[in-house]
């Protein structure tokens, strides 16, 4: 900055038809240089401050190249810091609250893949569609897809080749469906389960990577089988949970009926009761007492997190709001919370930071910890 454009933008400051950067960065400016020797009044002569500031940078009186050299320095260095401190102050906040007010929740969505490849679009398809020789699905305007058998011959179907469905929930998606069985099941969020149509067999097998919420219809005479990377669990008529995400431990909770969690690593069987959680990682299995409502509190809308590591904590979010938040900063604690998932993304945000004490910072759709 020379000493004509530093002259140029005090005139404009103290005529007052400078824009509100300039304003800010002169005021931070006399600040820096004054702030050891007087205090400043609300009520600022800017006038006054014209030639205080002239005077102490003494631009313009005759001193050697070497001292212009450091003055311009310090001008240049002043004016860089005053304005980097300004756009901190006045603009990143702002920015930064619009930005995540603009990440609204995620909603029903999902897409439907046939077994000849095509793909429907959950969120935009409507009416019934023909998912199978006799088999239709209706999907209806509350997020929900229903498999009705429409044929009263049997359905004559290869056990060797049955027909599969897949339903996959994108980041910041949720969705339910009725299986050709009558099972309900419940999709959250970045969530895939393949089932065949209809079953056939003496098993009802679904595959599963994600989440989901199931309601077994019961058929003893017809096990459901859930099979993911790690397990399989069997039922024949029970609500329970599984969440089963790629690189992460397999977590099965039980609300009612019963089940029997087969590792795949291992023989053995382990069975659950209602009210049991059991997580399964690659070498251990461990089956603890767990309030069962809050693993399912998904599923009514509603994060719940008891002395749950933050790290957890902000993967869930980040699923149902399709950000990625960098864990480079995060520290080793728990957190605990119940935060509704209607809520955009800065709501959320302001209550994690107001109970874990943290900053973020987002950049498009990454949050950082600052």
């Amino acid at each position: 900055m020379s000493d004509q454009e530093t002259k140029d933008l005090l005139d404009r400051v103290e005529r007052g038809d400078c824009t509100p950067e300039e304003k800010a960065l002169v005021e931070d400016w006399y600040l820096e240089l004054c702030r050891q020797q007087e205090p400043v009044a609300y009520n600022v002569d800017y006038s006054r401050i014209k030639k205080e500031i002239w005077h102490k940078l003494k631009i313009g009186n005759g001193k050697s190249p070497d001292a212009w050299y450091l003055m311009a320095a310090a001008v240049v260095f002043m004016s860089v810091l005053s304005y980097t401190r300004y756009m901190q102050q006045h603009t990143r906040i702002p920015v930064q609250e619009k930005l995540m007010a603009a990440i609204r929740p995620g909603s029903n969505k999902a897409t439907l893949t046939l077994s000849d490849g095509s793909r429907i679009n959950l969120d935009e398809a409507g009416g019934t569609i023909n998912a199978a020789p006799g088999i239709t699905v209706q999907q209806n305007k509350k997020g929900s897809l229903n498999y009705y058998i429409t044929t009263r011959q049997p359905l004559k179907l290869s056990e060797d080749q049955p027909v599969y469905n897949t339903i996959t929930t994108p980041r910041g998606g949720q969705y339910q469906v009725v299986l050709p069985d009558g099972s309900r099941v419940f999709l959250n969020a970045e969530s895939t389960i393949t089932f065949p149509v209809p079953f056939t067999g003496p098993i009802r097998r679904v595959q599963l990577n994600g989440e989901a919420y199931f309601e077994v219809a019961k058929n003893r005479q017809q096990p459901f089988v859930v099979s993911s990377q790690k397990q399989n669990i069997k039922v024949t008529g029970t609500h329970f949970n599984v969440c089963c995400y790629l690189n992460q431990p397999d977590i099965t909770t039980l609300a009612e009926g019963s089940v029997e969690i087969s590792p795949l690593h291992s023989s053995a069987t382990r069975p659950l009761k209602p009210g049991q959680q059991a997580i399964l990682t690659e070498n251990k299995f461990e089956v603890k007492e767990v309030d069962t409502d809050d693993a399912t509190a998904w599923k009514d809308g509603l994060f719940v997190f008891n002395g749950t590591p933050i790290k957890e904590v902000l993967k869930q979010i980040g699923r149902w709001y399709d950000v990625d938040f960098s864990d480079s900063n995060l520290p080793n604690r728990r957190f605990d919370a119940e935060i509704p998932r209607s809520l955009n993304l800065l709501q959320v945000i302001r209550i994690i930071e107001v109970s874990s004490r943290l900053k973020f910072r987002i950049d498009g759709r990454k949050v950082s910890v600052q």
